[in-house]
């Protein structure tokens, strides 16, 4: 399969990967009890939203240009800044200690749609031939670790506050 339908294809799946991620997260941040996890999945969510009209874009580009020289050079100054949004959350969070154990499931689950993402992107970057449109899928990876850092200090934070030394920007998904 030539690179300009492989990139259609994965775009095709990002992008439902995406609107279900946007769902997830705004639903989440609507019924969240905590400022701390409403800051944090509103943030999700809108990052989510911006992935999806990024990739919406490149997947219009593609069908129109049918060649992969129209993907876009991956930009890294829009990286999620993941330090900066928890720590944001965590100044408007009253209580470290007012939270359910279900609320640590819900970050769970929310890691593991991060996983999945990042599965996907590594696994699109592996199987396309086109140094270009891997560079963009490493990069759309990266961001699914950046989100999967954010929510597993979250998870760490809130499931004890009182040894949570540091923001650690090294969680690894494959070993989540």
């Amino acid at each position: 399969m030539d690179d300009v339908k492989l990139c259609l294809d994965i775009l095709e799946k990002a992008i439902t990967f995406e609107e279900e991620g946007m769902a997830f997260f705004q639903d989440r941040a609507t019924n969240a009890p905590s400022v701390l996890e409403r800051n944090l999945f509103n943030s999700l969510a809108k990052d989510e939203a911006g992935h999806k009209a990024y990739l919406v874009k490149i997947r219009d580009d593609l069908l129109r240009e049918q060649s992969v020289d129209v993907l876009p050079e991956v930009d890294d100054d829009h990286v999620l800044n993941v330090r900066q949004i928890f720590e944001g959350a965590l100044e408007e969070a009253h209580d470290p200690y007012d939270f359910q154990l279900e609320e640590l499931e819900i970050l769970k689950g929310a890691m593991d749609v991060e996983r999945r993402g990042y599965h996907m992107y590594a696994k699109a970057a592996a199987e396309v031939s086109s140094p270009r449109a891997k560079e963009l899928f490493e990069h759309l990876a990266e961001e699914e670790q950046n989100h999967y850092t954010l929510l597993k200090n979250t998870y760490d934070f809130m499931s004890d506050p009182e040894a949570f030394d540091s923001f650690d920007g090294n969680a690894m998904l494959d070993g989540g």
